[in-house]
């Protein structure tokens, strides 16, 4: 079994992430391992009022699980208030998007 361990995963920042708005913390937790199930896995450290743009689905599924703060989810035309603890699942063919109310944060896994 292999760890990683939190003081490991080098952070980055990433703006106007899928045409969002501003910038926000970026640790992408399984690079370099060969996951077979998943894409990938990020963690995003996001402030009040940055966010990920509205973007379609058309090979894979994503989930969004909001650890800490509170934002609203687009899915598809419909808005939806995120807090702690909720979590989203974007299929093929819908679309997402999640601005940050408060700061957040914000696990992403992509899906195979």
């Amino acid at each position: 079994m292999e760890i990683r361990r939190n003081s490991e995963i080098p952070a980055w920042e990433l703006e106007k992430c899928h045409d969002g708005e501003g910038r926000f913390g970026f640790r992408s937790l399984l690079d370099g391992w060969d996951c077979r199930s998943l894409y990938f896995m990020h963690n995003d450290t996001m402030p009040a009022g940055s966010s990920i743009g509205l973007h379609e689905h058309t090979g894979n599924q994503e989930v969004y699980y909001l650890i800490s703060g509170k934002g609203i989810l687009t899915y598809d035309e419909n808005e939806y208030e995120m807090n702690a603890g909720d979590i989203s699942l974007c299929d093929v063919g819908h679309s997402h998007a999640f601005k940050a109310t408060e700061d957040s944060v914000l696990i992403v896994v992509g899906c195979k």
